[in-house]
């Protein structure tokens, strides 16, 4: 994971973006696999936002970026705010846990 951090983060500096936030949340199961979230907030212009989402794109794992919202600045700077999600899948330890957790207690199978 602190690869794929790191691989966000060089990213958006290789495109001449500035972060004025970056900051990764807890990861959220949801079935078969965890959602990992992080807030990013970027300014730049038009065509450094535009190829930013491109090198999303193509990282080796799954990054996806959600609830985008790009404004204005002074001086013709564009802001970017956005989560970007990655996924990994659960192992088997963590699958026997979360079957475990959501099992009534007093149940026996």
């Amino acid at each position: 994971m602190d690869a794929l951090l790191t691989d966000i983060n060089q990213a958006g500096l290789g495109r001449g973006l500035q972060f004025d936030l970056f900051r990764p949340g807890a990861e959220v199961a949801t079935g078969v696999f965890t959602e990992q979230p992080i807030s990013i907030k970027v300014t730049g212009n038009y065509d450094d936002l535009g190829n930013f989402a491109s090198d999303i794109s193509l990282l080796p794992r799954i990054v996806t970026l959600n609830d985008i919202s790009i404004t204005s600045t002074a001086g013709g700077v564009l802001a970017m705010d956005s989560t970007a999600k990655t996924y990994r899948y659960l192992d088997e330890n963590e699958l026997a846990a979360q079957k475990r957790a959501s099992k009534p207690t007093g149940v026996k199978k």
